[in-house]
């Protein structure tokens, strides 16, 4: 299977916030508030179809060459990256245990609010990792 695809998307600007079509997938389409989100959109609605054409053994199309896609009013043309092994791993969201070592007083604290430690490590590690919540 192949890991990196990069596919073309078009933002249309909206009155509340962007329309995004696909032109090598026709007929697929997603919107979102700003230009970032619609960019994590698009990467969604990408992966998913890509790994739905794999399930199917269907091979995905090239992506269109900028100068063969027409672009209308208020339309921006955008390549958009996708590292597969890792939208892979999200939808199958598989989960592993981990043991650390935290100081005994946070450790108290969090059990007396009945923090979650795992959601909140996931939570910091997104951050620390520049992942987008979704």
């Amino acid at each position: 299977m192949k890991e990196n695809y990069i596919y073309p998307i078009i933002l249309q600007k909206e009155k509340e916030g962007y329309l995004i079509t696909f032109p090598d997938f026709p007929g697929q389409m997603t919107e979102a508030e700003t230009e970032e989100d619609a960019i994590a959109a698009a990467q969604e609605v990408l992966a998913l179809k890509i790994s739905e054409n794999e399930d199917l053994g269907q091979e995905n199309p090239k992506p269109k060459k900028q100068e063969d896609i027409e672009l209308g009013k208020g339309q921006k043309l955008v390549y958009v990256h996708l590292w597969m092994p890792y939208f892979r791993q999200v939808q199958k969201m598989v989960y592993v245990k981990k043991t650390l070592t935290i100081p005994k007083w946070i450790d108290e604290m969090a059990k007396a609010k009945n923090v979650n430690f795992s959601s909140v490590l996931v939570k910091g590690l997104k951050k620390e990792l520049g992942i987008a919540e979704r």
